[in-house]
């Protein structure tokens, strides 16, 4: 029975019961669904906080352990300076799809759809590698490679928010971005003390939480700063014993991988609508800028002697940004933002919706070609 239930939650089964039943929920009933998601509970806080700005650190956290391991020695990311071709990647699969969202939109869209520009830039991280997992396999280097490239671009998504879509009622408190460096501080004196329980390092990530929520930055990737000082180096003579952060993904994976159905449920609500030509221009943009724009940068960052893995080949440097080209999610609270008219808003919400065929497409590139030719390493 374990097993069982360790599979399911491997394959993100709950996530994708979690979207299917917001969108059916929503679409049957959508002032049921929105009561339940975003009703104040005790002291004021919504289902969809809890979700969004609690879970979502244990996610965050979590998938960043694999970025911890890969950056080690021997692990797929190391060493360190072979990331700056996932960094580059990440800026390629930002640029390239605004410019194709602005190229599209000038001579087939509207001037009312030019604020919906960042929807394409967004990668759901936790769908996208569901689908890298099912192309590679969690053991594959292109695996991790997407994970750090992927979080690299949720980074980059939060800045373009917090700089370009910011709350007038809510503006950006710098001050309070001090306690992210205190939870820094704190984590690393923890670790040179050789303090080995993580309870006291996710006490760290609570100071970090503070810091960007009261910062009105998003929270979600709080304990990602902490992660990293969790000791994960094996005692000597006691290397085939579990480190504490592996502990730690032990005992919090089992809560991660069902949370994300509440992650689905909570952010796939979108009732259909009318598609107009905006759902066309973000689609495309995500699909063609993110395949395009990281694989254009992460050749750039090779000519720059910055190599990436010899085992991730060209043909799967295409599938990863055929992969980050689904945006959905994030896509979907950009688009939630950008637009006060609520029919272009539907619009919007339907292209980033659409994007999940993205990794259908990956899916289906990646035993077509790879049945047709061995790809020829970078």
């Amino acid at each position: 029975m374990k097993e069982i239930i360790k599979k399911i939650g491997d394959l993100s089964i709950p996530l994708i019961v979690g979207i299917a039943a917001a969108l059916v929920w929503a679409n049957i009933d959508a002032s049921s669904y929105n009561r339940v998601i975003y009703a104040p509970l005790a002291f004021g806080v919504n289902f969809h906080f809890l979700v969004n700005d609690v879970f979502l650190v244990l996610f965050f956290g979590s998938v960043s352990i694999e970025i911890v391991h890969g950056i080690a020695p021997g692990g797929n990311l190391y060493p360190v300076k072979n990331t700056v071709s996932n960094l580059l990647g990440a800026l390629g699969g930002v640029l390239l799809p605004i410019v194709i969202f602005f190229a599209l939109n000038h001579f087939f869209g509207s001037p009312a759809y030019n604020n919906g520009w960042a929807i394409p830039t967004a990668t759901d991280v936790a769908i996208s590698l569901l689908f890298a997992q099912i192309i590679f396999g969690r053991k594959h280097p292109a695996f991790t490679f997407l994970l750090l490239l992927a979080i690299a671009d949720d980074v980059a998504g939060l800045a373009i928010i917090a700089l370009f879509y910011p709350d007038p009622e809510l503006p950006v408190e710098l001050p309070w971005l001090s306690l992210v460096f205190v939870a820094v501080a704190v984590a690393w004196l923890l670790n040179k003390h050789r303090v080995r329980s993580y309870w006291f390092y996710l006490l760290a990530g609570v100071l970090s939480w503070i810091g960007l929520h009261e910062a009105n930055m998003h929270p979600s990737l709080a304990l990602i700063f902490i992660i990293p000082f969790i000791p994960h180096t094996p005692k000597p003579g006691q290397e085939r014993c579990p480190t504490e952060l592996d502990r730690f993904e032990a005992d919090f994976k089992p809560i991660v991988d069902y949370g994300l159905f509440f992650f689905g449920l909570s952010n796939a609500g979108v009732v259909f609508s009318s598609i107009s030509v905006l759902t066309f221009i973000i689609f495309i943009a995500l699909l063609f800028g993110k395949t395009f724009g990281i694989f254009a940068l992460v050749k750039l960052a090779g000519l720059m002697k910055f190599n990436i893995n010899p085992a991730i080949t060209n043909l799967d440097l295409l599938l990863i940004g055929m992969t980050a080209g689904i945006g959905l999610t994030v896509s979907l609270f950009i688009a939630e933002i950008a637009y006060t008219d609520l029919v272009i808003g539907d619009a919007a919400k339907m292209g980033a919706l659409f994007s999940l065929f993205n990794g259908f497409i990956a899916i289906a590139a990646a035993k077509l070609l790879r049945r047709r030719r061995e790809p020829e390493h970078i």
